[in-house]
């Protein structure tokens, strides 16, 4: 693993981009509720919308790296982030109206979605399957030292105004486009020209059920995203500098406990893993139900990253050991367009549960997690559908994942 240059190189540029993008996400949905006066409800939609561009973007990255190669891809989505990020930055300096900042921040979700699938399916590219979810894992703990640092970075800059956050953003976006641009080499050849019909989008039903149960812990997971620091803000009552804390000890989390969890569970199957993952996933989440503190909230987000670093890496893994190897990236693309639905619809549903149930914590996350068991009741299933497959040539890559 140490002398996989390419896989560290693009860990490293993930960890650069996610300082940017930590500093700014604990705070987006407080920003436009307290800082811009737009109702929580809208703050959802906003969230939804966002979710809705990665959709479309996701497919269009599969295919790209595909079709024309991780690196180039790499590249694409990187420098589409300097443009993107700038701009939102001299629209909040300028005070142009929300619909400017809100459409920025929508289409803001192009760079992320255009690298995710080139990022995952590159790490797939130069990893044999017996290695592949520990690369993914140790792409993930450089990710997240990117996220530990960033939200603390946060926490500090929201009060000077949040286009120096979104300064932060782009200008970590620049310096991870020139770590690719100087450091990543695709290791597959691509073709420019071919007579056979390429489909951006490809499935099997291996791969479509195990989504559907991916898709439902993804519901539970990005309550991160708005209802989360919501909560936090506006029922505890946590200042907003502090909440970056919080997710602060998600990316610590991240990188001190993702390489023991991977050693503990290394002798289990990526399914079972997910399971245990999805497990404490909805454990931390309605934890967060009868929490009253800062403390509270720092000691749920533990659990709920725990149950992070055992489903991210597993999931990954298993997406790429069921796709044929030239259509790696399109699996990633499909997994990553309906783990965005979820992302799409999560922010709304988590809103107006803060409204149905007037931000009554059990209520609220009792019902959030309703998501998180269906999830392990399909995950549960997938994994008997694997080992019962028929085909001789896929029974040893079942037993593996």
């Amino acid at each position: 693993m140490m002398e996989n240059k390419t896989l560290w190189a693009v860990s490293v540029s993930g960890s650069i981009r996610s300082i940017g993008f930590g500093a700014t996400w604990p705070f987006m949905a407080i920003f436009f509720n307290r800082d811009l006066g737009v109702p929580i409800l809208l703050v959802g939609i906003i969230f939804t919308l966002l979710a809705i561009s990665s959709i479309a973007f996701s497919i269009v990255g599969g295919w790209l790296a595909d079709k024309f190669g991780r690196r180039a891809t790499l590249l694409v989505g990187g420098f589409n982030g300097v443009f993107i990020y700038s701009l939102i930055a001299v629209f909040i300096a300028v005070h142009l109206s929300i619909p400017f900042i809100a459409a920025g921040f929508i289409l803001s979700s192009s760079s992320g979605s255009l690298i995710f699938p080139s990022s995952t399916a590159l790490v797939s590219d130069v990893t044999s399957q017996s290695d592949r979810t520990i690369a993914y894992g140790i792409y993930r703990i450089l990710t997240n030292v990117g996220w530990a640092i960033g939200p603390i970075m946060g926490s500090y800059v929201y009060n000077l105004g949040m286009e120096w956050i979104f300064t932060i953003v782009a200008t970590s976006s620049l310096i991870q486009f020139l770590v690719i641009l100087f450091f990543v080499h695709d290791r597959r050849i691509y073709t420019k020209k071919t007579r056979t019909k390429v489909s951006m989008i490809s499935y099997d039903r291996y791969l479509i059920l195990f989504s559907i149960g991916t898709f439902f812990i993804m519901m539970v997971s990005t309550q991160f995203s708005v209802t989360l620091p919501t909560f936090a803000a506006n029922h505890v009552g946590l200042p907003v500098s502090d909440i970056g804390y919080i997710f602060a000890v998600n990316g610590a989390v991240v990188v001190l406990g993702q390489y023991p969890l991977n050693a503990l569970f290394s002798r289990v199957s990526d399914v079972t893993t997910m399971i245990v993952g999805s497990l404490f996933y909805s454990v931390g989440y309605l934890l967060v139900g009868f929490s009253g503190s800062l403390l509270q909230l720092m000691l749920d987000m533990i659990v709920i990253t725990v149950g992070e670093d055992l489903v991210s890496p597993s999931l990954n893994s298993i997406v790429s050991k069921i796709a044929p190897e030239d259509k790696v990236a399109r699996f990633m693309g499909f997994n990553g367009m309906v783990n965005s639905a979820a992302r799409a619809i999560g922010p709304s549903v988590g809103t107006i549960f803060l409204s149905i149930y007037l931000y009554n914590g059990p209520e609220v996350w009792g019902t959030i997690d309703i998501f998180g068991v269906t999830s392990i009741v399909i995950l549960i299933l997938f994994g008997r559908l694997l080992r019962n497959r028929q085909s001789p040539e896929r029974t040893s890559d079942a037993q593996n994942i």
